[in-house]
């Protein structure tokens, strides 16, 4: 008997958390038409809802969605705080990573054996992309792959973007992301390319600047980190 009853009160919650899901959906598009809502779902606190949205962010909201606040939800455990909030985000982009096609990212591949892989959300016209640049090789020679990933910080169909455009549709594209690092112009190139769909990626990751690094656990550092920190990061 007390399996129906489990049973019945699993299908009850289930209900509860989908009538509170479509009314917060409802309820946040009418507020903020157009709003990218990626999932909503029970928060790991009790009351709360959790809102993914597409720019990277969450939201917690009340079960009507009437009050949400933004920011990080933290769990405290013996073993310190717990950053609920992160470890979900961290969820989304892996996710997105094993999405992406491989072939479409710019890869300086690692020295024997691969210890690691790096996700680099770079901009071929940024200081610090060209600084971490010249630090490619010595990552690469501690085992890792680097792959870059096209994030031109002025846009869609701004100068860059078609440099990085160029960049993608060389026969080598090594040789052609080298020479836009040390700002010089490679060939102008046109043909399918990803730069558009990568820049939308980083916008959904929450990247909003460069380098952006995304491991591959799904954790995302902004900004420039030093080789010798950034392998002690990835644990080389």
């Amino acid at each position: 008997m007390w399996k129906y009853a489990l049973v019945a009160a699993s299908v009850l919650l289930s209900a509860q958390v989908s009538a509170g899901e479509a009314e917060i959906r409802a309820r946040l598009d009418k507020a903020y038409p157009g709003l990218p809502i990626n999932s909503v779902q029970s928060a790991p606190m009790p009351g709360l809802f959790e809102v993914s949205l597409g720019t990277g962010d969450v939201l917690y909201t009340t079960e009507n969605g009437e009050y949400f606040v933004v920011g990080n939800l933290y769990q405290v455990t013996e073993r310190g705080f717990n950053n609920l909030t992160e470890a979900r985000q961290n969820q989304e982009r892996q996710a997105l990573l094993k999405e992406l096609d491989a072939n479409e990212a710019v890869v300086y591949p690692a020295k024997g054996e691969v210890k690691a892989r790096l996700h680099v959300f770079t901009d071929v016209d940024c200081g610090y992309c060209r600084k971490l640049h010249k630090e490619i090789p010595e990552l690469n020679a501690a085992g890792v792959e680097v792959r870059y990933l096209a994030f031109p910080r002025t846009g869609i169909n701004s100068p860059t973007y078609h440099t990085m455009v160029s960049v993608w549709c060389a026969k080598d594209q090594q040789q052609a992301m080298d020479l836009a690092k040390a700002g010089k112009q490679p060939e102008k190139l046109s043909c399918d390319n990803p730069v558009a769909k990568h820049y939308m990626l980083g916008k959904q990751m929450g990247v909003t600047g460069t380098p952006a690094l995304v491991f591959e656990n799904g954790e995302l550092v902004p900004g420039y980190m030093p080789a010798a920190n950034l392998l002690q990061a990835l644990g080389l």
